[in-house]
């Protein structure tokens, strides 16, 4: 596979996980809130955190989704940014006992594979 089709193919693997987790993050936190917390469905705060990034999370997926040519290459260029700021954040959640162990691998997981894949998905 050529690397314009393979970045191109990472782009839209992480726009549609992106569209799904912001969507899911956006009208179902408590989903969200009951896989990745001990606090249980009910933590308010976790869920308006969810809200908050939730939207940004659709906006990243869309843009990756929808968008040709500059603004496309620019929304790809600052997506590692992004993702790898998103790992470093669950990575350190994770290190310091913030969340439960297997969510916390989870979550490391999940944003490296979106970084990685925005690595990939960068023009070139």
């Amino acid at each position: 596979m050529p690397d314009s089709t393979f970045s191109a193919v990472a782009r839209k693997m992480l726009g549609a996980i992106r569209l799904t987790f912001g969507t899911l993050a956006l009208t179902m936190p408590h989903v969200l809130v009951g896989r990745f917390s001990d606090q249980g469905q009910n933590a308010t705060a976790a869920k308006y955190a969810f809200r908050m990034f939730g939207i940004r999370t659709v906006i990243i997926g869309l843009d990756l989704l929808l968008l040709k040519g500059a603004e496309l290459e620019r929304a790809a260029n600052i997506a590692p940014i992004i993702h790898g700021s998103d790992t470093v954040a669950a990575f350190l959640a994770a290190r310091y006992g913030k969340l439960p162990k297997r969510a916390g691998v989870t979550l490391v997981t999940i944003s490296a594979f979106n970084t990685v894949l925005s690595l990939i998905g960068r023009k070139r």
